[in-house]
C-alpha cells in the first residue's frame, strides 16, 4: 500500500513539473512574440500600454515588455529630449515592477540608478521624484519588519518635496501615503506636520482631487484622534471607508485604499473603545483583500497585525499561527528558490536575453569603423582572460572537490568510531576507577587517559554537545571531573582548547546534516549552523572554513550529485 502511494505521488509530481515547464515555455514565447509585435510602436503609446497592464490588467509580464522596448531605445536610437524622457520613465517603471512583482531588488536598484544617471546626464528632472520614491520603496521592502525606519522616512520626505516642486501630484500623493503609514502607527506624525499642511492647503488639478480627498480625510482622522475628538474621528473614519470603496478608483488602487482605511479603523476601535471584535473584522478583511490582489507586503503586514491581536487577547496558538504565516510569506517573497517564481524567472531571463540582443546590435553599429587589428587584439586578450578564468575555475573546483572528499573520509572515520561505541555500548563512566568526581591536582597518565576516554564518549554520543549552552563546566560535570582537569587533558591530547574541540565536533555534525538532504535539505545554511549550536552565522562560517577549507555554501554545492562532465580525476 505504501509503495503504491509513493508511486502515485511520484507520478503526480512528474505531471506537475511537466505542466509548469510547458506553461513557462508558453509564457516566454508569448512575451518574446509581444516584444517583436510592439517594437514599432512609438514611446508614448508603449508607456500608456505599460501603465494599463500594470495598474488595470494586472499583467506585470506584459508591462515589463512595453517598458523594456522604450528603455532599450536609449541604446539603439538617436533620441530627442522627449524620447529620452520616455526612456527614463520606462526604466523607472521597470525598477518598480521588479521590486513590486518579481522581488528582485538587485535589478530594481540597477534600473533605478540608471534612470537617476540619465536624469543628471540629460537634465531631465521631470522624473527625479519617482526615482527617489522608488529608492525609498526598495529600502522599505528590504526591511519587512514592523519597525520604524528613519532612513526610509527621510527618502519619502525628499521624494515628496521634489514632487511638490515639480508638481508631480501622483508621486507626491504616493510618497505622502507611505509617510502616513510609516509615522502615524509609531506615534511620530509630528515628523510630517509640514507635509500634512501642504496636502491640506495645496491647490490641485481636478483629476487628482479624488485621491487627495482620501489623503486629506486621513489627516483629519489622525489630527482629531490626537486631540481626543473621538466623535469627529468616527465621522472621518466613515468618510475614509466611503472613499476607499468608491467605484471611481481602479481595482488595485481601491484595494490599497481599503487596506489603509481598515488599518486605521482597526486600531481606532481597539485603542479607543477596546472593541476587539471590530478590530478583528477589519484585520481579517485586510487579509482577504491582500490575498485576493496578491499584495504580498500588505498580506505580511496583515499577518503581523493579526499575530499582535491574538497575542493581546492571550490566544497564543493563533498568534503563533499568524507569526509563522508572516515568516513563511516573508521568506517566500525574498527567496530565489520558491516554486511560484520559476515561471517569472524564466520570463525575465528570456526578456533579458532579448535586451542583450538589442544592445549587441547597438554595439556593432558603434564599433563598425574601428580598426580590424584593434578588434583582433581585444579578442585575443578576452580569449586569454577567459582561458585563465576557466583554468582558475577548474583549479578551484578540483580543490573544492578534494577538500570535500577529505571531509567525507573524516566523517566516515568518525562514523566508524560511533558504530564501535554503539556496538560495545560504552558509556562515559565505563573504565573509570571510581564513581566519585576527581579533584584538583596534577593529572597522571592513567587519570588523563581515563578522563580523555570519558570526554571522547561524551563528545561522540551526547546530543547536548550541539546545543548553544553547552559549556566546559557542563562537559566536566558529565565527565565527573573538574573543569581545570578536563581543560588540561584536552589541551595536552588535542593541542587545542575546549572551544576548538567543540567547534570541530559541531562542524562535523553540520557537514553530516548538509549531506543529509532528506532530513535537512529544507534548512538554510544559517539554520543548520544554529541547529548544531552556533549562535552567530559569521562564527559558524569562519569555523566551517577553518576546519573543512570550504565555506558552508561551497560545501553544500559539492554535496549535490555531480554530472559526468563535472567530475575530475
Amino acid at each position: 500500500m505504501k509503495t503504491r502511494l509513493k508511486l502515485i505521488r511520484t507520478l503526480a509530481l512528474l505531471l506537475a513539473c511537466l505542466f509548469v515547464e510547458q506553461a513557462a515555455a508558453a509564457t516566454n514565447d508569448v512575451a518574446i512574440s509581444l516584444y517583436n509585435r510592439w517594437e514599432h510602436l512609438d514611446g508614448y503609446k508603449l508607456i500608456q500600454m505599460g501603465y494599463h497592464y500594470r495598474n488595470v490588467a494586472r499583467k506585470p509580464d506584459s508591462a515589463v515588455v512595453c517598458f523594456s522596448i522604450v528603455a532599450n531605445r536609449y541604446y539603439t536610437h538617436k533620441l530627442g529630449h522627449e524620447d529620452i524622457e520616455y526612456s527614463i520613465e520606462a526604466m523607472n517603471n521597470i525598477a518598480n515592477l521588479y521590486c513590486e512583482y518579481f522581488y528582485d531588488y538587485a535589478k530594481a536598484t540597477t534600473y533605478n540608478l540608471k534612470a537617476k544617471e540619465l536624469i543628471e546626464k540629460h537634465h531631465c528632472y521631470k522624473h527625479l521624484s519617482k526615482v527617489i520614491m522608488h529608492e525609498a520603496y526598495i529600502e522599505e521592502l528590504m526591511n519587512l519588519k514592523p519597525d520604524f525606519h528613519p532612513k526610509t522616512v527621510a527618502l519619502y520626505k525628499q521624494a515628496f518635496d521634489v514632487a511638490y516642486q515639480q508638481k508631480d501630484w501622483g508621486t507626491m500623493y504616493d510618497s505622502f501615503m507611505n509617510l502616513m503609514l510609516m509615522t502615524t502607527f509609531h506615534d511620530k506624525e509630528s515628523m510630517i506636520e509640514h507635509e500634512m499642511d501642504i496636502i491640506k492647503t495645496a491647490t490641485l488639478p481636478p483629476d487628482t482631487l479624488f485621491c487627495y480627498n482620501f489623503a486629506r480625510c486621513l489627516i483629519d482622522v489622525v489630527r482629531t484622534w490626537d486631540k481626543k475628538q473621538f466623535d469627529s474621528t468616527e465621522v472621518y473614519l466613515s468618510r475614509l471607508q466611503e472613499i476607499a470603496h468608491s467605484p471611481r478608483l481602479t481595482p488595485a488602487h481601491r484595494a490599497t485604499c481599503q487596506i489603509v482605511a481598515n488599518n486605521y479603523c482597526a486600531f481606532y476601535y481597539m485603542g479607543v473603545y477596546k472593541q476587539p471584535d471590530k478590530e478583528l473584522a477589519y484585520l481579517k478583511d485586510n487579509e482577504r483583500i491582500a490575498t485576493q490582489f496578491n499584495l504580498l507586503p500588505h498580506l505580511i503586514a496583515s499577518y503581523q497585525n493579526l499575530k499582535e491581536y491574538y497575542l493581546a487577547i492571550h490566544d497564543t496558538t493563533r498568534s503563533e499561527h499568524y507569526r509563522m504565516l508572516a515568516m513563511e510569506k516573508t521568506v517566500g517573497m525574498l527567496s530565489d528558490k520558491k516554486l511560484g517564481s520559476a515561471n517569472e524567472a524564466e520570463f525575465i531571463y528570456e526578456l533579458n536575453k532579448k535586451n542583450e540582443e538589442v544592445r549587441e546590435i547597438a554595439y556593432r553599429e558603434q564599433v563598425k569603423g574601428r580598426v580590424m587589428w584593434a578588434a583582433l587584439i581585444i579578442a585575443v586578450i578576452l580569449l586569454t582572460l577567459l582561458t585563465l578564468l576557466w583554468l582558475n575555475y577548474r583549479r578551484v573546483q578540483d580543490r573544492n572537490r578534494k577538500l570535500y572528499n577529505n571531509s567525507l573520509e573524516m566523517l566516515r572515520a568518525d562514523d566508524e568510531k560511533r558504530e564501535l561505541i554503539e556496538r560495545l555500548q560504552l558509556t562515559p563512566n565505563e573504565g573509570t576507577a571510581t564513581d566519585t568526581p576527581h579533584h584538583e591536582g596534577k593529572l597522571d597518565a592513567s587519570r588523563q587517559s581515563d578522563l580523555l576516554h570519558r570526554v571522547f564518549i561524551i563528545m561522540e554520543t551526547c546530543d547536548e554537545v550541539f546545543t548553544t549552552d553547552f559549556t566546559l563546566p557542563r562537559l566536566a560535570e558529565l565527565a565527573g571531573d573538574t573543569r581545570n582537569n578536563v581543560s588540561e587533558a584536552i589541551n595536552q591530547r588535542y593541542q587545542t582548547n575546549f572551544n576548538g574541540l567543540l567547534n570541530e565536533y559541531r562542524i562535523k555534525e553540520a557537514c553530516r546534516r548538509i549531506n543529509d538532504t532528506e532530513h535537512y535539505g529544507h534548512l538554510t545554511i544559517e539554520a543548520i549552523g544554529q541547529s548544531v549550536g552556533f549562535r552567530s552565522n559569521s562564527n559558524f562560517v569562519s569555523n566551517f572554513k577553518k576546519i573543512t577549507g570550504l565555506t558552508p555554501s561551497a560545501y553544500r554545492k559539492q554535496s549535490k550529485p555531480q554530472s559526468p562532465t563535472d567530475s575530475t580525476d
